[in-house]
């Protein structure tokens, strides 16, 4: 069974550190990392580090192609196997900025590249090829300009008709398109939650529990990230909410949701059960807002972070 990670939107993340950053004037920063990132291959990088192998795909432009390359191939001890399709476009670049003195973040996101018809159709080939029935195929991150939530469905269409495992973290339309479909799991916030089932939700894991079971019908697994507030995980056996039992300020919130589906997938994929899966999930989200380094987790955390989970059955 392989994993695969299949972004449409990938971005090159520049994290810029700003003591004290406000709108307006010169104020000195100096870059802490420039990473091959975006949804899809943030998921990669994070299995990669808890050595766990996966296959990244997607689209990729031409003039940052090698980039990509050179910084999946080099996270381990997981691998990742490089199948992305170039294209003419030329990958956005977004920017973070942290403030460590108010420890504030703020994001700029770019809108990224159109791709064509016959770069859309090689990426449908390439999926197809790779793969297998029961495989799990990962669709993290936003829909570039020229892939439309229809042909998104469609391609899930695909995908579960050659006996994959659907996973889905995405947002708009393609998400709402995506929730049509019978999927394995699907990871929205509280904020996608609330536009799925066409209300507003409060944060509260109750509310959050009975407004994600009207999707069950379809979905298998949903897990709703709600930032400082925990997890809720609701599947047609039980529902459950995680909390760390910490309060460590957390260094960023980048990647974060990510290394928590990263590790809940990981998890289940090795046929561990549902409580273990989520407590991995978060202790790996953890590591990551708690790491020094934007390239990699620091194991030591994770571990820490594993004991200081708490999952509670609704």
């Amino acid at each position: 069974m392989a994993i695969i990670s299949i972004g449409f939107n990938p971005a090159i993340d520049r994290v810029l550190e700003c003591p004290d950053f406000h709108v307006g004037g010169h104020q000195h920063a100096h870059q802490i990392a420039r990473l091959a990132a975006g949804k899809a291959a943030n998921v990669s990088r994070a299995l990669a580090q808890i050595g766990v192998d996966s296959i990244a795909t997607g689209f990729v432009g031409a003039d940052e192609l090698q980039f990509f390359h050179e910084q999946l191939l080099g996270c381990g001890p997981g691998r990742i196997l490089c199948h992305f399709v170039e294209v003419t476009g030329k990958t956005r670049e977004n920017i973070s900025i942290l403030d460590s003195k108010r420890r504030l973040e703020t994001h700029l996101r770019d809108r990224g590249f159109a791709v064509s018809q016959e770069e859309i159709a090689l990426l449908d080939k390439k999926i197809q090829h790779d793969l297998r029935a029961g495989d799990v195929a990962i669709f993290s991150g936003s829909l570039c300009e020229g892939i439309s939530p229809q042909y998104f469905g469609t391609l899930l269409d695909k995908c579960a008709a050659a006996g994959a495992k659907l996973v889905v973290d995405t947002n708009g339309p393609a998400i709402t398109e995506a929730a049509k479909r019978k999927l394995w799991l699907i990871k929205p916030n509280l904020q996608e939650l609330s536009e799925l089932v066409g209300k507003e939700i409060p944060n509260a894991a109750s509310a959050v529990r009975d407004a994600a079971a009207t999707l069950l019908d379809r979905v298998e697994i949903i897990l709703v990230s709600r930032g400082a507030a925990g997890t809720v995980l609701i599947t047609r056996q039980g529902a459950w909410v995680g909390r760390m039992t910490t309060k460590d300020a957390p260094l960023r919130t980048v990647g974060c949701g990510d290394h928590l589906t990263a590790g809940f997938v990981a998890e289940l994929s090795q046929k561990r059960d549902l409580s273990t899966a989520l407590r991995s999930g978060m202790a790996l989200a953890t590591a990551r807002a708690l790491s020094a380094s934007m390239e990699e987790i620091d194991t030591k955390i994770m571990e820490a972070a594993m004991q200081n989970v708490a999952i509670e059955p609704m």
